[in-house]
């Protein structure tokens, strides 16, 4: 009898979902509502029946349509697609419409596609009448052998009564991808440009962490573009990186390069005060987390106005609480640098110092890393007293965690003239760069 069922109703792969790079185990899933869908009489003999509608949310850009539309390609049925292309008040009866025509066409599917933007409502005002029309048209068709297919950026704004269970029994959150999703989907956007045996995929894959798909495919694109310009038969890693500073940090660039930042104040042997500051984040950075920093830059960026940027990102996976704590003490370390070599904590701050406070005060209030009776709760908000306590606090930890960066600093002098000395001749480095710097130097451990 197994065997029997099992030849009769023999899975095949669905070849509809091959446009989907990356993403496995999204898929899997998307596979699965997709074979309930096709193949329902499968399900029926064990008693069960397709979920009732899956919404699709994330990001825009991350692919919620593309998948969508392979769904519906797999499963083998007719969609009514329904988008917000008119007033309000018409397209309530293209709701309607949409639900009557796959009721009547049945099996099918209504695609609602980008569906918290059928109401120009905010998050306190969600009895719009498309919403409740959406469900009253969901209820509608229940039993009918419709399915609902769905995509939003944000569900915030969606009422719970319209993506609670039993409209929606599947809600399936589509990120931005990372790790080897990101490598993968690099190499697909890579497959048909001509691309030079520096370029490093998993870099580029790091320095992308948390952009979308489209946003990948733009400055991949862009990439391209230089080269172009470049005349190069080929697109090399230098290019990804103009792509990159650009789109990230607005950084210009010439014929000759990138604009460098106008800096007055010097050591003896001419290195900048902003380089000095981008180095010592990078200095902390490498010895609380080794390995973390991804690029290091004094570049112009957003205008003549702009100085120099870090980037980094958690590459041994420390807890949260851990890993901000490093950044908090990372964000003091350009101050602390730039006072260790001028005797002052010169311009450029305020921005690192409001960062360092802002996570110091999280880890107050979400963590109790001062005392648990500064944990933020309802009641907080009123009490002037607690609110007091926990800024004390913060400045008490801002403190603390700047002499450690100083500290971290001093006792890392030569990776801090070694950073600094390549930073300026090359004006970026890249996370192979630092390490290669890290690798000729004593490293000193500071733990906070």
């Amino acid at each position: 009898m197994y065997e029997q069922f099992t030849r009769r109703y023999s899975r095949k792969p669905m070849k509809e979902f091959n446009k989907i790079i990356g993403y496995s185990a999204e898929k899997k899933e998307l596979e699965q509502i997709a074979d309930c869908l096709k193949n329902s009489e499968v399900y029926k003999e064990l008693g069960v029946n397709a979920p009732c509608g899956l919404l699709l949310y994330g990001e825009p850009g991350v692919g919620k349509t593309l998948m969508s539309e392979c769904l519906i390609k797999a499963s083998g049925r007719k969609a009514f697609v329904c988008r917000k292309n008119k007033p309000n008040g018409e397209f309530v009866n293209e709701i309607t419409k949409t639900f009557e025509q796959a009721k009547k066409n049945a099996p099918s599917i209504v695609f609602l596609d980008d569906m918290d933007k059928f109401a120009n409502e905010d998050e306190g005002h969600r009895n719009a009448e498309e919403y409740v029309t959406v469900q009253s048209c969901i209820d509608s068709v229940k039993d009918k052998d419709v399915f609902v297919l769905a995509t939003a950026n944000n569900i915030r704004t969606l009422p719970d009564s319209l993506i609670r269970t039993g409209r929606f029994d599947r809600r399936l959150e589509i990120e931005n991808p990372e790790g080897d999703d990101a490598v993968e989907i690099i190499s697909h956007y890579l497959a048909d440009k001509p691309i030079s045996e520096d370029v490093d995929k998993k870099y580029i894959a790091r320095l992308l962490i948390g952009s979308s798909c489209a946003k990948v495919e733009t400055l991949l694109n862009e990439a391209g573009i230089y080269a172009g310009y470049d005349r190069k038969s080929r697109i090399t890693m230098e290019h990804f990186l103009r792509a990159f500073m650009r789109d990230k940090y607005g950084s210009s660039s010439s014929d000759d390069g990138y604009d460098c930042c106008d800096a007055d104040v010097k050591t003896d042997d001419g290195i900048t005060e902003p380089i000095w500051h981008e180095a010592g984040h990078v200095v902390v950075a490498e010895v609380l987390n080794p390995g973390s920093v991804t690029l290091v830059s004094v570049l112009r960026a957003g205008g003549k106005n702009g100085r120099g940027f870090t980037s980094y990102d958690n590459i041994n996976n420390m807890r949260h609480l851990d890993y901000t704590a490093v950044r908090a003490v990372g964000a003091l370390a350009g101050a602390a640098a730039v006072e260790q070599m001028f005797g002052v904590i010169g311009d450029g701050t305020v921005n690192d110092f409001n960062h360092a406070l802002n996570m110091i005060r999280d880890m107050i209030e979400d963590y109790g890393i001062s005392g648990y009776h500064l944990i933020e709760h309802p009641y907080r908000r009123n009490s002037d007293f607690m609110n007091s306590d926990i800024e004390k606090a913060a400045i008490t930890r801002f403190d603390e965690y700047y002499r450690k960066a100083k500290e971290i600093i001093a006792k890392n002098h030569e990776f801090l003239e070694k950073i600094a000395s390549a930073v300026a001749e090359k004006r970026l480095l890249t996370a192979t760069e630092i390490q290669a710097i890290r690798n000729e130097c004593k490293i000193v451990s500071v733990s906070i």
